[in-house]
């Protein structure tokens, strides 16, 4: 029981992104270098800033500002994944997925002119509760976690979570069974 328990804490923090994140996923880099070692640490850098650049002309619709220093960009990562990579002698590819903290970026960002809303814009309204079976949600934890959904409460039949309407879709093609929750 308390394996259990464990796993689904680590399935709550990786699998679900939580609304006081911004989620960058697939930025592919490739890198050369003295070796591959050292082109990796310089494609940590590069993706952190295209993951950065890509979620502020995506989500905030926004131009990303060049005097943004590395530096400034790694204070405001919370986590990433490294999803894919390979090594040769002095190249490094890799696809890589950041998590950016909003109150950080919000900071960083609001002396360049770019405003970040730190509460969801279209609020708790707009949101749906689900309640799942939990073999179901941990047969299709991978793909369950694409869609922007924050979990609410784990027991050892179901799990239920919040999730925008808009997403509901993107849901439903997974053809799981659920309940929407009053």
């Amino acid at each position: 029981m308390k394996r259990l328990s464990f796993l689904l804490f680590l399935l709550r923090l990786c699998v679900f992104a939580d609304s006081q994140y911004f989620e960058v996923r697939d930025i592919e880099i490739k890198q050369k270098g003295k070796n591959s070692l050292a082109a990796k640490q310089v494609a940590l850098d590069r993706a952190a800033r295209l993951a950065l650049k890509k979620m502020i002309e995506d989500e905030l619709k926004g131009s990303f500002p060049e005097s943004i220093s590395n530096q400034q960009i790694q204070n405001c990562v919370y986590d990433y994944s490294i999803d894919q990579e390979k090594f040769s002698d002095s190249i490094y590819i890799g696809r890589i997925s950041y998590r950016f903290l909003k109150n950080k970026i919000s900071s960083l960002l609001k002396p360049h002119g770019i405003n970040v809303s730190i509460q969801d814009d279209e609020g708790k309204a707009n949101d749906v509760r689900l309640s799942v079976y939990l073999v179901d949600f941990l047969r299709r934890a991978r793909e369950l976690r694409k869609i922007k959904a924050a979990v609410e409460k784990f027991s050892d039949q179901k799990v239920v979570f919040r999730i925008k309407k808009k997403y509901i879709d993107d849901f439903r093609k997974l053809r799981i069974k659920y309940a929407r929750l009053i």
